[in-house]
């Protein structure tokens, strides 16, 4: 999906891409792209995969920019768990890109990360124009998803939407995953950080909906957690759905 930008947005990115560069010597060492395509391969045959064969999604990476976030962001945490699940994508998405959307008190869809350009993109595309520094709510991304892709065909949605605080719209959100579950869907939830996210827990189990569409997961430190571990749970309900929704007809 092709997305138009206003012309401060591109001049922001030329411009802060030397800047990223430059910074990158200061940060801690990040994947090149030659180990995200090693990382890809590794997956491609891994015990996270096997219940996936064949399967195929477009990716979708959820990330909130609330106050609590921003040390995430400027010690390149955030730019090494994008890294990672590019390889993912490398596996499910046909074009190998993940949509990337911002959250906080309200939703913003950016430009895709891709093999060609990931390199610098939390300093290019997201420091450079947003403040990590905004409240949380969960319902404008998930109301940005359903507007972007609900009816608008291609492969499934995964999205993993990752959060390290607990929402302040909690009404509006169930309702929005209840309306979603009737739709090629599936949002895997992660909780980062020390909070113990009961209204996510509650997602993962929520009633009333025609499949169940939501999974949870916690790392207190993702940045630590090996890369079979973060795949194995990222993906762990994800074969389940893929079942479910089959069987209920909204998968083809």
């Amino acid at each position: 999906m092709s997305l138009h930008y206003p012309f401060w947005v591109c001049a922001a990115r030329r411009g802060s891409l030397k800047r990223a560069n430059q910074q990158g010597e200061d940060m801690a060492v990040h994947l090149t792209k030659q180990h995200i395509i090693d990382l890809s391969k590794r997956l491609e045959s891994s015990a996270a995969m096997a219940p996936l064969a064949g399967f195929k999604a477009q990716v979708v990476l959820v990330l909130d920019i609330s106050k609590s976030m921003n040390g995430l962001y400027r010690s390149g945490v955030v730019q090494r768990v994008i890294e990672r699940l590019l390889a993912l994508a490398l596996n499910l998405d046909d074009d190998g890109r993940i949509d990337v959307v911002l959250f906080g008190t309200r939703a913003y869809g950016l430009p895709a990360v891709t093999l060609e350009e990931f390199e610098g993109y939390v300093e290019r595309d997201i420091l450079a124009n947003y403040r990590i520094n905004e409240a949380t709510r969960y319902a404008p991304p998930l109301e940005l998803i359903q507007g972007r892709y609900v009816g608008a065909g291609g492969d499934p949605v995964f999205v993993i939407f990752i959060t390290d605080g607990n929402n302040s719209d909690k009404r509006e959100s169930e309702a929005i995953i209840r309306s979603l579950a009737e739709h090629p869907i599936f949002i895997q939830f992660v909780g980062i950080g020390r909070e113990d996210f009961p209204f996510l827990r509650k997602l993962d189990d929520l009633s009333g909906r025609l499949v169940d569409n939501a999974g949870f997961m916690h790392a207190d430190d993702i940045d630590t957690l090996p890369d079979d571990a973060l795949y194995q749970r990222l993906l762990n309900e994800l074969p389940e759905w893929v079942e479910r929704a089959r069987a209920a007809q909204i998968l083809r």
